[in-house]
Formats: C-alpha cells, structure tokens, sequence
C-alpha cells in the first residue's frame, strides 16, 4: 500500500519512535497528535503515529505494510482511532467511543454561502469516498439531497489525502470550496457552514496484536486524559456527547 501526494512531504504523516507503541488514528487529526506524543515522553513512555485516511488505517489494522518512497513499514498499529463507519467486522481486544465531528464545507474569504446542489457550478475539492470516512459521509449526503454523485467530476478535485491536500488548495485559491471536518476548518481558521448536521464519530480500538505497554497507553487514552486536546478544535467527546444538556 503505497503512501504519497505529489507536492506534499508525506513523512510529516509519520510521528514519534518506530520502536515505541504503535497507533494509527485520522489525518485529520494531525495537528493534535504532537501533544498527545509529548504526553506520554514526558511519562517516559515511546509512541508511534500515523495519520492516514481511514480505509488506511482500516488496511493497516488488517496488516498490510505501507510504502513511503523505498520505505517499507511493516509493523502492524497496537491501536486506532477509526471512524464508526469503518469499524464493522474488525477484530478487537477493547473499544471505547472517542468523540464526534461534523462535515462542513470550509472557504475563505467573503465568498457565498452556496447550497449544496449548487458546489457543482464552483470549483471545490472533496475527500475521495475510496480513502476517507469523510469523502463517503459527504458522498452519502449528497446522493440523498442533490442526486448523482458523478455530476460533481467537472469542476471537482476529488483528494485521496484529503487533511493535506483540501487545505493547500483553498489557501492558495486553486478552489472556492472545500468539504472537511468543522475540527479542520478551526485549526486552519476556515470560515464554514453546512445546511445540515452530518455526524461523523470516532472510536478507539486495541487490537489483538498488543503489547503489555500499547494496553497501558490505551487506558491512558480511554481515561480521558486527551479529552481536552481533542475539545480545543471543536471535536465533541464522548463523555460531553452523553452529558445531559
């Protein structure tokens, strides 16, 4: 399973000691992932992370190795965070639901809030349902509201890597629109919207394959101990999800 995105140095994706517990959790999540690592340092405890697409990581867990260039890295993740869309069937020791996000569509400037069925007529870059929960939660959605899917090719930039490449482009106006998660669209301070809430959630797997110390990280995990780190971009934990209001 090869790794890459022309223009994009794809290794950023790739975090922490090879030797050390080893996760594999949403591109989208890259940007709180440092804090999360110099966490457990400061705990004497080594991790490693990759930030994937989630039909990656889906593959990942299944054990096949990923190419980077003339790397190969062959060792299987102890841990995920995966989307709930793609958990079905997978095997696991522990589970324990993470938080939830929501699509949106993000753009910059003082553009039109367009519906929809009108992003056809802009230039705008959607995840590709092949790689991401994202892309599939979006193509989903439209295919309920809007009709065939296929009429968006025209004008669309359909992204395998979605958390790298959406950005670039809206940043440096190569498109209008972009779809994304609302914890993105904060991070890269994006203005936002969409007509309807369409939840995209999140859980933490251990897998079989886990070591003594991937079993103690994902009870750090599961304690909450991250919970702020994650609420900081929007991102709606699972201890807040089931609070009464």
């Amino acid at each position: 399973m090869k790794f890459a995105v022309p223009g994009f140095d794809v290794v950023s994706d790739f975090y922490g000691s090879i030797s050390g517990v080893k996760l594999t959790v949403p591109g989208s999540q890259w940007f709180i992932i440092p804090s999360i690592i110099s966490y457990f340092t400061s705990q004497g405890v080594k991790t490693y992370f990759e930030t994937l697409p989630e039909v990656y990581i889906r593959k990942r867990a299944n054990g096949s190795p990923i190419t980077i260039g003339n790397l190969v890295i062959e060792n299987r993740p102890e841990i995920i965070c995966q989307s709930n869309r793609l958990i079905h069937d997978m095997k696991a020791m522990e589970r324990k639901e993470a938080f939830e996000d929501a699509l949106c569509v993000a753009y910059t400037g003082k553009k039109k809030q367009v519906s929809i069925s009108e992003l056809k007529n802009f230039r705008f870059a959607i995840p590709n349902p092949r790689t991401s929960a994202t892309g599939i939660a979006f193509k989903n959605y439209y295919e309920e509201k809007c009709g065939y899917y296929g009429e968006l090719k025209e004008n669309t930039a359909i992204c395998d890597v979605p958390n790298r490449e959406i950005p670039k482009k809206l940043i440096n106006g190569d498109v209008d629109y972009g779809i994304m998660l609302k914890s993105e669209a904060n991070y890269w301070k994006f203005r936002h919207y969409f007509p309807d809430v369409v939840k995209e959630k999140f859980s933490w797997l251990l897998l079989e394959n886990a070591s003594p110390a991937a079993i103690d990280v994902f009870h750090t995990i599961e304690s909450g101990t991250f919970n702020e780190y994650y609420a900081r971009y929007g991102y709606i934990t699972a201890d807040r999800a089931k609070s009464p209001v």
